[in-house]
C-alpha cells in the first residue's frame, strides 16, 4: 500500500508540474520553461518619442544694416524667432512646415518680415547627410515680391531647415532644382 501511495503522489506531483510549467532541472530542482518571446521584426524600429521644444524659425529685419543679426541682402537682418513648445518626432519637418504655412509677410507688431508667403511652396522631405548638410525637398513656387526677397527667401529657407537638423549647411531644392536657380527664374 505504500508504494502504491508514493507512485500516486510522484503522479500527482508530475501532473501539478506539467500543469504549472515547472520541469525537473539537471540538479534535480525545478525550473521554469524558458519564455518564448516574439523576436522584434527587422523592418520596424521604435519610434522616436516625441519632444516639446520650441522651434527656430527665421525672418528678416528690413532695412538694419546687420544691426539685429546675420547681414542679408539690401541691407537687411536674419534674426532667429523662437515659437511656443511643439510636440513632435520630427523637428525638420515641422519647422520648414510651420515657416511655409504663414500666411502674412509681417509677424505681427513684432517688426520680423517672412518673404515666403505669397507662393506654393509645400515640405516634401529632408534629412542631413554624413557631412552635416540638411537637404530638404519642397514642391511648388516661391512668390518673392521684387529682387530683395530672393536672397530673404533662400536664407530664411536655409537657416530654418539647419536649426531644425542641428546641420552645418543647407541645400533647398524646388521639385529636385536648387532654390538659387528658381528664384533667379523668378
Amino acid at each position: 500500500m505504500r508504494v502504491r501511495s508514493a507512485w500516486a503522489a510522484v503522479a500527482v506531483t508530475m501532473v501539478v508540474m506539467a500543469i504549472t510549467g515547472c520541469v525537473p532541472g539537471g540538479d534535480g530542482e525545478t525550473s521554469s520553461p524558458p519564455v518564448q518571446t516574439s523576436p522584434a521584426s527587422p523592418t520596424t524600429s521604435p519610434s522616436p518619442t516625441p519632444r516639446a521644444a520650441p522651434l527656430t524659425l527665421y525672418y528678416v529685419v528690413l532695412g538694419d544694416g546687420g544691426a539685429s543679426g546675420e547681414p542679408l541682402g539690401c541691407g537687411d537682418s536674419l534674426v532667429a524667432f523662437e515659437t511656443e513648445p511643439v510636440s513632435t518626432d520630427d523637428p525638420l519637418r515641422a519647422g520648414m512646415e510651420r515657416l511655409l504655412a504663414d500666411p502674412e509677410r509681417e509677424l505681427g507688431a513684432s517688426g520680423l518680415y517672412s518673404a515666403i508667403p505669397g507662393g506654393t511652396l509645400e515640405y516634401l522631405s529632408g534629412g542631413v547627410d554624413g557631412t552635416g548638410t540638411v537637404t530638404v525637398e519642397l514642391t511648388g513656387r516661391p512668390a518673392p515680391a521684387g529682387v530683395c526677397d530672393n536672397p530673404r527667401i533662400e536664407s530664411q529657407l536655409e537657416r530654418t531647415a539647419m536649426a531644425a537638423a542641428g546641420a552645418s549647411a543647407a541645400v533647398i531644392l524646388v521639385d529636385s532644382v536648387p532654390i538659387e536657380e528658381v528664384l533667379s527664374l523668378q
